[in-house]
């Protein structure tokens, strides 16, 4: 991602630019109507204000959960036109990702085959930040990815069928689309069913 002086690889930070943008614009197509998650989305959308300047260099790697990742862009063709846009621009930088992420994630045997995330922006992202975290969860079909928290407040955007739950509530589907906000440190699941499940994660870090 970083040719041999070290300088960002100009395609790949336009490339990353381009899905930033998409993601800020379906969160604000989407913001209002719930304080604490508004705030939280306030946060994040000034955490992505500046383009990304710097691209860490790291080598593309896969989970065998990747497998369904084109499956659950071919099943946004149908959604709306913004989150269209946002599926479209994270499939045009998956060549270029490393989803080996921390190895906790996928600490039993179904989920280090099910489970795959990448984390896009943050202290450990592939573009620096240490004001937000923005990432992107994908599983197979009839997975459940099982109860943890986090110190950080947390908006998902959906970007395809799937279902969370907060402490002991009933699990819910926000629909394609569909924003979820886990204030911090609530304890919190998801889970997909028939379709694989995709979606995009952010967090204000303190």
């Amino acid at each position: 991602m970083t040719d041999r002086d070290g300088a960002a690889d100009g395609g790949a930070l336009a490339e990353f630019g381009a899905f930033l943008d998409a993601l800020r614009a379906a969160l604000a197509a989407r913001a209002g109507g719930d304080a604490a998650r508004d705030a939280a989305w306030r946060r994040v959308d000034a955490g992505l204000a500046a383009p990304p300047q710097t691209l860490r260099d790291r080598s593309p790697a896969r989970q065998p959960a990747c497998d369904h990742l084109a499956a659950s862009i071919a099943g946004l063709a149908t959604a709306e036109a913004d989150v269209r846009r946002l599926g479209d621009a994270f499939a045009a930088l998956d060549s270029r990702l490393d989803w080996a992420g921390p190895n906790e994630r996928r600490a039993t045997p179904e989920l280090n085959v099910a489970y795959a995330d990448v984390t896009l922006v943050g202290p450990r992202g592939l573009v620096p930040s240490e004001v937000v975290e923005i990432g992107v969860s994908l599983m197979a079909p009839n997975t459940t990815y099982p109860d943890h928290q986090h110190p950080p407040e947390e908006i998902y955007i959906a970007l395809s069928p799937g279902e969370w739950r907060q402490e002991a509530r009933p699990w819910h589907e926000p629909g394609v689309g569909g924003l979820v906000f886990n204030p911090a440190g609530i304890v919190h699941a998801m889970r997909s069913g028939p379709a694989p499940f995709l979606a995009v994660w952010c967090l204000p870090l303190p």
